[in-house]
């Protein structure tokens, strides 16, 4: 986790740090087609939990604030939601984790 101004321009040696990292996971990939690079906030919530749940406006939900675990979070946090949208009770499993907390 880095925390640093947003508008900060990106570092190239940490991309290149991270590329050269996932480079044997990802076996077969064409590296010399990368044209573009960019880096972006990671969002964390005032408590550093992520908000997964509804919001004070009804039909609208929050699945957010995972900082560097968003990639990593956002396939189970779709699948919490879509319990919550489709039963409309939060899962047990996100107990803590209200957006109105």
């Amino acid at each position: 986790m880095e925390f640093a101004d947003p508008d900060r321009p990106l570092d190239p040696k940490r991309i290149r740090v991270t590329n050269d990292a996932v480079r044997p996971l990802l076996r077969g990939v064409d590296w010399s087609g990368i044209d573009e690079q960019w880096v972006g906030s990671r969002p964390l919530s005032a408590d550093g939990l992520p908000l997964i749940g509804g919001t004070a406006t009804p039909g609208v939900y929050v699945g957010g604030g995972h900082g560097m675990w968003g990639l990593t979070l956002g396939p189970l946090t779709g699948e919490l939601l879509a319990e919550q949208i489709t039963t409309g009770h939060p899962p047990a499993l996100t107990a803590g984790l209200d957006p109105l907390r």
